[in-house]
């Protein structure tokens, strides 16, 4: 059996080339829903959440994230 086409030989490393490119699609992905999220929302086109729904939550997400943040950091020192 031989190589597959743009195969590397053994031993030689490079990153796929398409990081940059879906990093690039997911941004833009996200700016053109977060847009039409706002303009339904300016237009009235779905009810907004009940008054004290989302109380604290935040707090509640920021304080994990930066638990998980900082055990991933941590973890990259061992």
């Amino acid at each position: 059996m031989g190589l597959r086409h743009r195969a590397l030989p053994q031993g030689e490393v490079r990153p796929p080339e398409t990081h940059g490119r879906l990093a690039v699609g997911a941004l833009a992905g996200l700016a053109i829903f977060g847009l039409l999220f706002s303009v339904g929302h300016a237009r009235g086109a779905w009810p907004g959440p009940p008054l004290g729904g989302f109380a604290g939550t935040d707090l509640v997400a920021g304080i994990v994230f930066a638990v998980v943040l900082l055990l991933v950091l941590l973890r990259g020192r061992a």
